[in-house]
């Protein structure tokens, strides 16, 4: 008889835990989100942000690692 040891996965952020850990408003991040499905190559989205019945989520480790990126980017408008 073998037994599995199961990993409980992380649980997936919603828009308003993101908007807390990005420091934006929710509406913001509803924004951004939608921006990255019409086109994911847009610098302007959120990239980590995917659908799941109907409602945006993100996993927390994907938030993290963008955020990082934005630190090291130096990107001038």
């Amino acid at each position: 008889m073998t037994t599995e040891t199961q990993i409980a996965p992380e649980p997936l952020l919603d828009v308003r835990e993101v908007a807390v850990r990005l420091g934006i408003k929710d509406r913001t991040v509803y924004s951004l989100a939608h921006i990255s499905s019409e086109d994911p190559d847009d610098p302007h989205g959120l990239p980590f942000m995917f659908k799941v019945g109907g409602s945006w989520r993100a996993r927390a480790e994907d938030v993290e690692a963008w955020i990082e990126q934005q630190a090291t980017c130096k990107t001038i408008y």
